[in-house]
Formats: C-alpha cells, sequence, structure tokens
C-alpha cells in the first residue's frame, strides 16, 4: 500500500474497506478488516438468505417499496412482542436516529459516551447545544446516577447499551433510567442479539426499560439487522416505542428509503434466527481466544483490554502513538478501528472485530512485530 497521508486516517465510521482500498491503490479483497463489528462467523447464513433464490429478494423491482414496510412492521412485533403500531423501520439503523432527532427538535442533548458518531453529527443538525457524559475504563464506562441527576436539563439522553466500543452492558440499567429527568430517552440497542442466551438479554428488554421510566418519559430504542445478521450492505433498522411516538416518527419520514429487497431480507433474518444464535458460543469461544491471542503481545495495558459482544476494545500501552499503531497496520493491509474520534472515548483506544484463528493470525503477527518497535 501506497505511504500516503490521506488514506491513513481514521474515518468517522469502522468499516470503511471501499474509501480505504481506493485512497491506497488496492481492493478491498487484499485489506484484512478488522474495523466492523458485522458478525462475520454467520456469513454463509447471510449469503444463503439473500443469494439462494435469484427471483426472491428483487422480484418486485418493477413495484415501489412498501413505505411503511407493513409486513416486515409484522414480523418485528412480533419478534419484539409489541403491537404493530409501535414499530418504525428504516433504511439501517441512521435513517432512524436523524429522523427521531428531526422529529423531535431537541434543544439540548446528553450523551452517554462512548457513542456512535452519527449521534453527534445529527447533535449538530438538529440540536442548539449537546454535552457528552464521558465514562472511562475505571468505572467500567458506567455512568454513576449521580451524574444523570441534571438530566431534567435536558430534552434527549441517549445511551447505548451494549455498549459500542465501551463493551459494557450496564448492570443496573433500572437505577441510570430512573436516575434521568427527560422528556426522552433514546437507548441505542444495536448488539442486544448478541446477549442471547445470557441473563442480561432479558434485562435489556425494550418493555422493560420502559417500566423503569419516570412518568412523562418517552422511550425509544433503536435495532439494527446490520451487525447480528452480517448485513451491512442491506441497510435495515427499526425503532420500538410507544404509539404516539412511532406516529410523529412517520409524520416526518421520507417514502420508499427501505427497498423491497431490504424488507424481504429482513423477514427471512428474522425467520432464521435462531440459525444465527447457534453460532454465538462459536463466537464467544473465539472471542477468549483472540483475546489471549492480543493479550500475549503485550501492546495494549493489560487492565485495559475489554471484550465486547463480538469485538474487544483494548487501549494501547502507549495511547499517544494512536495513529502510528493504525497506520503501521493499515501498511501491513490490515485495517483496525482506532477510537480516538469516537464521542466520550478516552485516547489510544482500538477497537478490532472478532474473527476465526485463520484470519486474526496475521494481525497477531503484525502486533508482536509493533511490541518489538516501541
Amino acid at each position: 500500500m501506497t505511504d500516503s497521508a490521506t488514506h491513513k486516517q481514521q474515518g468517522a465510521h469502522g468499516g470503511e474497506i471501499f474509501r480505504i482500498a481506493r485512497e491506497a491503490g488496492a481492493t478491498p479483497d487484499t485489506i484484512a478488516d478488522f474495523s466492523s463489528n458485522a458478525n462475520s462467523l454467520c456469513q454463509d447464513l447471510t449469503e444463503e438468505i439473500l443469494f439462494s433464490d435469484p427471483q426472491g429478494a428483487y422480484s418486485d423491482y418493477n413495484h415501489y417499496p412498501d413505505t411503511w414496510a407493513v409486513e416486515l412492521t409484522t414480523a418485528i412485533a412480533e419478534h419484539e412482542a409489541v403491537s404493530h403500531d409501535e414499530i418504525i423501520v428504516g433504511h439501517g439503523s441512521t435513517e432512524i436516529i436523524f429522523l427521531t432527532f428531526q422529529q423531535i427538535k431537541p434543544k439540548k442533548v446528553l450523551l452517554i459516551g462512548p457513542m456512535f458518531s452519527e449521534y453527534e453529527k445529527a447533535c449538530a443538525v438538529f440540536a442548539q447545544e449537546h454535552d457528552v457524559l464521558t465514562c472511562t475504563s475505571d468505572t467500567n464506562f458506567t455512568p454513576d446516577p449521580a451524574d444523570l441527576a441534571k438530566s431534567g436539563e435536558y430534552d434527549l439522553v441517549v445511551l447505548c447499551c451494549p455498549n459500542n466500543p465501551a463493551t459494557v452492558t450496564y448492570p443496573d440499567m433500572q437505577k441510570l433510567l430512573q436516575a434521568i429527568h427527560s422528556p426522552y430517552i433514546l437507548i441505542d440497542s444495536t448488539y442486544r442479539e448478541f446477549l442471547h442466551g445470557t441473563p442480561e438479554y432479558a434485562a435489556t428488554e425494550s418493555s422493560l426499560y420502559k417500566s423503569w421510566c419516570n412518568s412523562g418519559t418517552s422511550l425509544i430504542t433503536i435495532h439494527s439487522f446490520t451487525k447480528f445478521f452480517y448485513c451491512t450492505g442491506v441497510r435495515l433498522g427499526y425503532a420500538v416505542s410507544d404509539a404516539d411516538t412511532i406516529s410523529h416518527l412517520q409524520q416526518g419520514k421520507m417514502p420508499w428509503t427501505v427497498t423491497a429487497s431490504a424488507q424481504k431480507a429482513g423477514i427471512k433474518f428474522l425467520e432464521n434466527i435462531a440459525n444465527y444464535r447457534e453460532r454465538l458460543p462459536a463466537l464467544f469461544a473465539y472471542r477468549k481466544e483472540f483475546t489471549d491471542a492480543v493479550r500475549s503481545t503485550d501492546v495494549f495495558a493489560s487492565d485495559a483490554i475489554f471484550n465486547g459482544v463480538n469485538y474487544l476494545f483494548c487501549r494501547l500501552k502507549n495511547p499517544e502513538l494512536g495513529a502510528q499503531f493504525y497506520e503501521y497496520l493499515l501498511n501491513r493491509n490490515i485495517l483496525v478501528r482506532l477510537c480516538d474520534n469516537i464521542p466520550g472515548t478516552e485516547k489510544g483506544f482500538i477497537r478490532m472485530q472478532v474473527k476465526t484463528p485463520t484470519e486474526w493470525a496475521p494481525l497477531i503477527a503484525a502486533l508482536h512485530e509493533w511490541a518489538a518497535t516501541v
């Protein structure tokens, strides 16, 4: 890869494989991408759904998509055990994020960091002011309920649970939600499905969150098909809230944002969700192996190697060398996520997706090489 400063800049997201390859004069298949959190261990399941029936996904190419994705909404409502009018489907969770801000029009927003960068972008577009409450590694990235006591100053409070990139599933969400006095709370639940089979799964249900919120607070939970079903290119997400809030969001939604093929794929994903869940034990076994391999390189602070649902979040022993570390790996055709530009994140953290031992072997070798140079 060329030694160009242009392609060595960490963008707003992980998974920017096309930009990285284009600016490096390479092809995407020559770069080992550890910067995305999509569930790549289920690639074969997703390919079967998307490509086994050539006429299935695209058979409605000559009709406008159903703006309200009624069939998919019905399937999601059954999956979430809520009514049809408590669901809105969008072109990925990002559309739902911006639609929520557009319709709520919050003047002041509190983001509980670390936080997905699109929330800060939405604040810049639709809010007059926003604050980021940074939760640090020495508190396991968990806010103190006392720090949320001033939440009445905010029109919208945003949390991510399980948190990306900070890995934590908040251990006492009831106390956190009861400490928030705001007309709207948004909880990003993108990674919840990875918790299936654990006690945390039942403790992160939208209905349970709703019961913990204070009177007068409307709760919105955002969900994505992207990560768990390994379909980043399909662009499909949804929100769960009370019927009045969903109706308000629908009033501002552009028509036809969710393609007919994405709607059909979403239905198929939910029909086959048990097959995806069966892969979770293997994923967690790989995660442990990957963690041990990463720890053996001695690149990261021993007390700052955290397990996310399908990724690791690790702070370099030399946090100030984050940009150089990112470039070092990129010059070896390995892409990781430098998290310095994620709102509310401590400097020097790197996020790396869990893959198979064969796939991570070059990364581990590169980490050993890096350790020998610093």
